[in-house]
């Protein structure tokens, strides 16, 4: 009986919160401000033909099936097409040769119920298989052992490559906190990704295996210099695709901070260079932090920041999926943290947030457009 009325409840909370994020949607154009309203026709045909979606971090893995469950459904009314899902190689083989895969299951079987393709981010290592000294730190350290890291990507596309094609090597190795703080990050990394990528295809050959989303971030390690210490260390061959991770925040795309977005394409010219040039940039992270902090910015901008990076990926004929990182807040009340304010549909107590809003009314508004001789005469 208890089990029955907890499912009540949530499920009324769950048609609540779609039902205010609706109705936010549905607001006129006065109460978005006729800023946004001229903006709709833009971001409906960026969103048209350009595949966009959501990642959700570490947050798949705190959550509770039934909190992933609702975010996929709010995921659902923007028309979004893809999800970000982490494989976390830590939290399902925690014990050699001892996997927990429920959590998993449930969240590839609800995105494909919700119709969303599934980009698998796999990272990262438990603490039998890190290197020595890193087995009570980080679990984005790299494994000790590369091998075992290949034999577990291989046991992860045996398992969802019925659901699953598509497949992230970790995750921003270019940042020393997202590779443990260990040494020589880009020759072992290389490593990493020359055992994965032919561990992948041979189980699913027509798979699309994509290097790590690299970070904004000055210097010799910033994306495209990663990028080319990765070729110098032998990469070319062992993969499909990059990814970057184009944040402009707090100043938006016109100023670039960083070169959040023009980094992508001079990690272009990096792939043009080495005869890869018919490969994509995957843009698996962008979005801004709502919080109250130095990086922080308004509901609003963040919309706009979001929203103008779509639109350029759309103009730009060499990037792949974009995705919104994330779908909900972590904790909207820690108003000082950057990383809790991430979400840009919803906040912690599933409130949604002004990015929903926009990317529903786009979605409408192509719906509608899309059938008028108004609309086909303006393409």
């Amino acid at each position: 009986m208890l089990k029955r009325f907890n499912t009540l409840i949530w499920v009324t909370s769950l048609s609540l919160s779609l039902l205010l994020l609706n109705c936010w949607a549905s607001q006129g154009t006065e109460a978005l401000g006729q800023t946004w309203a001229s903006q709709f026709n833009q971001i409906a045909r960026a969103t048209r033909d350009y595949p966009y979606g959501f990642g959700q971090g570490y947050m798949s893995v705190a959550n509770s099936p039934e909190q992933n469950s609702r975010e996929y459904e709010a995921v659902a009314q923007t028309g979004a097409t893809w999800l970000r899902v982490m494989i976390d190689w830590n939290t399902i083989e925690g014990k050699k040769g001892q996997f927990n895969w429920g959590w998993l299951d449930h969240i590839v079987d609800e995105a494909q119920r919700h119709d969303l393709q599934v980009l698998g981010i796999i990272g990262f290592t438990p603490p039998w298989a890190r290197l020595a000294g890193f087995s009570s730190l980080f679990p984005s350290a790299p494994p000790a052992n590369p091998a075992d890291f290949a034999k577990f990507c291989a046991q992860v596309v045996q398992r969802y490559g019925n659901q699953i094609a598509h497949w992230e090597i970790w995750n921003e190795p270019n940042l020393p906190i997202f590779f443990g703080f260990a040494a020589k990050r880009v020759e072992r990394y290389a490593e990493m990704l020359k055992v994965a990528y032919p561990a992948i295809k041979a189980i699913q050959p027509e798979s699309t295996v994509l290097v790590a989303g690299l970070s904004p971030l000055n210097g010799v390690d910033s994306p495209p210099g990663f990028l080319q210490q990765l070729y110098d260390a032998g990469i070319k061959g062992f993969f499909d695709a990059a990814a970057a991770h184009p944040y402009v925040f707090p100043d938006g795309l016109a100023v670039d901070p960083v070169n959040g977005w023009s980094d992508v394409d001079r990690m272009h010219q990096v792939m043009v260079a080495h005869g890869d040039s018919n490969k994509k940039i995957w843009l698996t992270e962008l979005g801004a932090p709502t919080c109250d902090c130095n990086s922080g910015v308004s509901q609003q901008e963040q919309a706009k920041q979001i929203t103008d990076l779509l639109t350029a990926a759309a103009r730009t004929s060499y990037t792949g999926p974009a995705f919104i990182y994330s779908i909900r807040d972590s904790n909207t009340a820690n108003r000082g943290s950057r990383e809790s304010n991430m979400g840009a549909l919803l906040t912690t107590d599933w409130q949604p947030k002004f990015t929903a809003s926009v990317l529903v009314r786009s979605l409408e508004h192509l719906e509608r457009a899309s059938s008028t001789h108004e609309w086909h005469q303006s393409q």
